[in-house]
């Protein structure tokens, strides 16, 4: 057929496949996005400054921009420029949502429709008060409230008047928490409280007091290779309730209403991915992958135990151990195509 008789029959199907594609996404059957310059948008995602998050925006990226050619780009930021961004499109997706400490927060933007929960990203993460076992052990601290009894064992070098408790790094929710929550317990008359200037200092000063055999007191969390690495004694707290979480975050938020008469352990809720309403037009595949993607407790835990044995800083070496470990679960979540564009990017980082 010469190409005189080509052009119009061409010409006829475009036409035809133009005014489908018209139909199904005039009947909201099919979203689509076209940027400007062609190419897939970038998708920006957090960094918060926790290792678990570290490894989770790891894995992502990798998926992402080799599985679905979206170039990936993590902007560093706190928790509450976070709260802030999130809803306003700044950034697309955070991989991890602690909720306990921002569940007004989610409630408001999820009935706002700004922000999506995407599901999953692993099961419920604890956090909680610790100190070294082999200190609850000899000196028979079970729980918060002994540790009145006991703060000369942990005494702050710059003022030896008070025992020393390590919070959490400026910026985080859990840190304005901590001030309610030990002024409460009637911790802040007997303890200094220590923010340190990142998630990678607080780790190396916990570590280090271990290594040294030295009692520290401190807020921590898990999924985490510290909590594999050392063995602590998490301290007992008055059993979480909605009432009195209630109390806490109504002092969190007004000072005047401190201290409160009680206080009380986190609840734990799963740890969720959240995106920005945007992120369903912009990238539907991506949301499809990330609905489905469940990283998981205990593989988290052993890729930052393997993480902290091996001094590894490229958290990409991390999340490439993870996929190539884990390709059972991570393959379930992508399409076809995907999987052999990932699988072909590890094939070549391995060489």
């Amino acid at each position: 057929m010469d190409s005189g008789t080509l052009g119009p029959l061409a010409s006829r199907r475009n036409v035809l496949v133009a005014l489908l594609l018209t139909a199904l996404i005039a009947g909201g059957l099919i979203m689509v996005y076209v940027p400007s310059d062609g190419h897939k948008p970038v998708i920006k995602l957090d960094d918060c400054q926790w290792a678990s998050l570290w490894v989770n925006n790891a894995i992502a990226e990798f998926i992402i921009e080799k599985g679905y050619g979206y170039p990936v780009e993590i902007v560093a930021m706190t928790i509450h420029e976070m709260m802030e961004a999130l809803p306003k499109g700044e950034i697309d997706l955070t991989m991890e949502v602690w909720k306990a400490g921002k569940i007004d927060w989610y409630n408001e933007q999820i009935e706002k429709g700004s922000i999506v929960s995407l599901g999953m990203t692993f099961e419920a993460g604890p956090q909680f008060y610790m100190i070294p076992k082999w200190v609850a052990e000899q000196y028979n601290i079970k729980t918060v409230f002994d540790m009145k009894d006991h703060w000369e064992l942990f005494k702050d070098p710059q003022d030896p008047s008070k025992g020393m408790f390590i919070s959490g790094i400026i910026g985080w929710a859990c840190t304005e928490i901590n001030v309610v929550k030990l002024e409460s317990y009637g911790l802040t008359k007997y303890y200094n409280l220590i923010t340190p200037g990142s998630s990678a200092a607080m780790e190396a000063a916990l570590a280090r007091a271990q290594v040294d055999h030295q009692p520290v007191f401190a807020y921590y969390w898990a999924p985490t290779a510290l909590m594999g690495a050392y063995d602590w004694h998490i301290l007992e707290e008055p059993p979480y309730t909605d009432e009195v979480w209630e109390k806490v975050m109504a002092a969190v938020a007004d000072e005047s209403l401190r201290p409160i008469d009680e206080a009380c352990a986190w609840d734990s809720h799963p740890i969720d991915k959240v995106a920005h309403k945007g992120l369903l037009e912009k990238a539907p595949d991506v949301v499809e992958m990330l609905r489905k993607m469940g990283v998981g407790l205990e593989p988290l835990n052993k890729i930052l135990a393997w993480a902290k044995e091996n001094d590894v800083e490229d958290w990409e070496e991390a999340a490439i151990h993870y996929l190539q470990n884990y390709e059972d679960r991570w393959k379930t979540w992508v399409t076809p195509e995907a999987y052999e564009g990932i699988k072909k990017a590890l094939e070549e980082v391995s060489g």
